[in-house]
């Protein structure tokens, strides 16, 4: 898109403006030849009209442009909101500091509102006026001390913060937004955060959201960049609909420049990391394919470009102290010749020195580059973001409703004479009875694959199949995608057949930690899912795993198993604390999983309910334009908005159980036993004491410890055996919103029929029709009627124009 951003939004506003001038010419050339009694209904279109231009007008001049960040682990996002903001504002650490949500909006005046959120240990409330440094210090005194006390509370909800703000991203960026616009940058949570209700409720303001999403470009070892890339899918995931949206930043790109071959190990990097990146969102989101071929990918690092502008600061005590860190940290990204001129004290560094350096740390850090990508991308997503939903708003006000009037009255009153009128009615039977006809055979089309995978379902649960019903879906969904008008949909419907994979994907990663914990005989759980699953829960996970470990169950018993035979008092103790042990883990693990796949389930549930929409919307857009071939001149309209309203009232649930049988046995124990016995050599009379060797029988605990893949083993086989009720579940809710689309479909398809239809008996009541009437008047007003619904229909074309 290489118009101006301003002028995308001037050119929709001028077309509407001229569809109300559109109406106007023609509500007074048709008053002219209608009785009185249309004027209501005319004057009521005319109000709706107004309306429904003021608000569209109203959000084409004040739209709102909002910017989320979110990224990978150490990957610097802190620091990027605080070089778009161009002031250090928002906390920075090593560890994991982004622990609520914070809104940032632009504004000259600066302010800062903690909110109140259950339980909350630190400070709340507004302050004006306030600097810099103070709204970073309260917001790291929230922060750290959730961070601090949330596994004493686990009630403890996230600290929310808004912070009002004149950043550079407005004021520098020549942006050319509407003059109206109203920016935020919403800095999202770390992954450990996601599942807080607070910030939950803020990530689902992002699916009308731009995204930046940083990548730790410093990573070498390969299972922590591995996990990365895991990490990557789980905040596009997060974030919902199109990765088109969203610029991914390869951040702490600077590390590459104490190479000695740079820059081609960057380069190396650059390419391997993108490719990466891309191949690792295909793998999990196939519906957005082509999507996310074309990604955005960018370079930049961070912290060196934020210090470019810090030392350009006029505050001298900031501006040194930006120098200093860029002295410490970044001396390889200033050129030799600058370091050269420069004072090894930095309190000496002349201005002209400081902007060298500044200068040097912006080209070097890609700022510029950066800069420029966010503006491009902006200005060719912004648009599609907000504009197609306030035209969708207006046709819904008024739109709709005044071709629909135009196109109806005029042909109502071409078929108003007495001969015509009999013979319109016996059409609009027809159409209607074409129209229920074709709704029932496309209705029992879409819901045919679905009603096969229900019944199959159903005979597996009833043990009269053995088929596996996850590749049954696919089947299904392959079946239909063959069909017309399905074929267009391509991958986008790939979420209705991989949900379940998913699942078993991280049920997996939680087994394989808890598996190599053990193994080790070293408790590590720091993986994707179990970052979002709650810390308490995973916290009491590790105590257990430890425990484990202490009584033996590590390295070659866990890996392989063992037969024990208790005897003694103290073996069978542990081996019953060994079996509560394992009992405890099946509860803890419960708990975890039951926690990471309520994650998984809010992700894959906006995958499914976005499939489905795109299904519903393909079916739609075939229905209503089959719909129209039947009656031309009724103006069917179905909004989407209205009819793709998918249900959210999916869930899956898992229990799991472990432990091992603890059976009695018996063993002989070898006992000296003291007897007396008669000697010869007394003649029989005397008795010498001594120690015979029996055997007593002794009672034994016995049991066969499982190895862990045994253990683990048997989780995965409880997950999978619930499958089909989960396959069930979706089967089921799928063929109920088909139902209710059919409802709400056959309700408007009939309203607007019903609609004409006391539009001919006004007409054929009300006017005089003659032959020169016909022919001169009413026939031209037709066109102009049909000409002035196409005008309206074409509304989004100029911004698909600029696509």
């Amino acid at each position: 898109m290489s118009k101006q951003l301003y002028k995308v939004f001037d050119e929709v506003e001028f077309k509407a403006q001229l569809l109300a001038k559109y109406w106007n010419n023609f509500y007074t050339e048709i008053s002219e030849h209608l009785p009185d009694t249309y004027q209501p209904e005319m004057q009521e279109l005319s109000i709706k009209l107004d309306k429904a231009l003021s608000t569209l007008v109203d959000q084409l001049r004040n739209p709102t442009l909002t910017l989320a960040t979110t990224g990978t682990t150490s990957s610097g996002k802190s620091t990027l909101v605080n070089l778009l903001c161009g002031a250090e504002i928002v906390p920075v650490a090593v560890s994991e500091m982004s622990a609520g949500a914070v809104t940032i909006e632009y504004s000259k005046e600066k302010s800062l509102i903690i909110h109140e959120t259950p339980g909350a240990l630190w400070e709340c409330g507004e302050w004006r006026g306030i600097r810099e440094e103070k709204i970073y210090q309260r917001l790291y005194e929230a922060m750290i001390s959730y961070i601090e006390n949330r596994e004493k509370q686990p009630n403890l909800a996230c600290p929310q913060s808004t912070i009002f703000y004149p950043f550079r991203l407005v004021k520098e960026s020549q942006l050319e937004l509407p003059q109206g616009t109203r920016v935020k940058i919403l800095d999202l949570p770390g992954l450990a955060y996601v599942g807080d209700q607070g910030n939950a409720d803020v990530i689902k303001q992002c699916r009308e959201a731009l995204c930046i999403v940083t990548y730790n470009s410093a990573e070498t070892d390969a299972h922590k960049v591995k996990s990365l890339l895991q990490e990557v899918v789980q905040q596009v995931k997060d974030l919902g609909g199109s990765p088109a949206r969203m610029l991914f930043t390869l951040n702490r790109i600077d590390v590459f420049r104490a190479d000695r071959n740079w820059p081609e190990t960057e380069n190396r990097f650059f390419e391997k990391a993108t490719r990466d990146i891309k191949n690792e969102l295909t793998e999990h989101l196939k519906e957005y394919t082509e999507d996310i071929e074309n990604l955005q990918v960018v370079k930049l690092s961070t912290w060196p470009a934020l210090l470019a502008l810090q030392i350009q600061n006029y505050d001298e005590i900031f501006s040194v102290d930006a120098c200093k860190k860029a002295d410490n940290n970044f001396n390889g990204l200033i050129d030799e010749d600058i370091l050269e001129d420069l004072p090894r004290n930095v309190q000496k560094w002349s201005r002209h020195d400081r902007n060298r350096v500044s200068e040097a740390l912006w080209k070097k850090s890609y700022a510029e580059e950066f800069q420029q990508h966010l503006k491009e991308h902006i200005t060719q997503h912004f648009p599609q973001l907000v504009i197609p939903q306030i035209i969708e708003r207006f046709n819904l006000a008024a739109g709709n409703a005044v071709a629909e009037w135009a196109t109806q009255t005029t042909t109502a009153i071409l078929n108003s004479s007495e001969a015509d009128y009999q013979q319109e009615c016996k059409n609009i039977s027809d159409i209607r009875s074409s129209l229920e006809g074709f709704l029932e055979t496309s209705d029992a089309n879409l819901k045919q694959p679905f009603e096969k995978l229900d019944t199959k379902v159903k005979q597996v649960l009833a043990k009269q199949s053995q088929d596996d019903v996850v590749n049954y879906i696919r089947t299904v969904i392959r079946e239909l995608q063959q069909e017309e008008p399905y074929k267009k949909l391509g991958e986008k419907l790939f979420p209705l057949s991989s949900w379940e994979n998913e699942f078993q994907k991280g049920i997996n990663q939680v087994l394989e930690a808890v598996a190599k914990s053990l193994e080790t005989g070293r408790v590590d759980l720091d993986s994707p899912n179990l970052k979002r699953a709650n810390i308490l829960n995973v916290n009491l996970l590790a105590r257990n795993l430890n425990r484990l470990v202490d009584l033996g169950y590590k390295a070659s018993v866990a890996k392989e198993g063992k037969t024990m035979e208790a005897r003694t008092e103290a073996e069978k103790n542990k081996l019953k604390q060994l079996n509560e042990e394992l009992n405890e883990l099946a509860i803890h693990l419960n708990i975890v999983i039951q926690d990471v796949l309520k994650q998984i389930s809010s992700q894959e549930l906006n995958r499914i309910h976005q499939a489905v929409s795109e299904l519903f919307r393909c079916h739609l857009s075939y229905f209503e334009n089959k719909a129209n071939d039947f009656a031309p001149n009724i103006a069917i309209k179905f909004p989407e908005s209205e009819l793709i309203k998918v249900e959210s009232n999916l869930k899956f649930n898992f229990q799991f159980k472990a432990g091992f049988a603890i059976t009695q046995g018996t063993w002989e124990e070898a006992v000296q036993v003291e007897k007396q016995k008669r000697t010869w050599y007394t003649l029989w009379i005397g008795k010498k004491t001594i120690y015979e060797t029996e055997y007593q029988p002794r009672s034994s605990d016995n049991a066969d410890i499982p190895s862990v893949d045994n253990l683990l083993e048997g989780w995965v086989m409880q997950a999978k055996g619930e499958e089909s009720e989960r396959v069930n579940q979706v089967a089921s809710w799928l063929l109920k919103q088909i139902d209710c689309l059919k409802k709400n479909v056959d309700k408007i398809q009939s309203d607007i029929i019903d609609r004409y239809q006391e539009r001919l008996d006004k007409a054929h009541q009300e006017i005089t029709l003659d032959y020169e009437k016909q022919r001169n008047v009413w026939q031209p007003m037709e066109q102009k009627a049909q000409n002035l619904a196409e005008e309206f229909s074409s509304l989004d074309i100029i911004l698909k124009n600029e696509c």
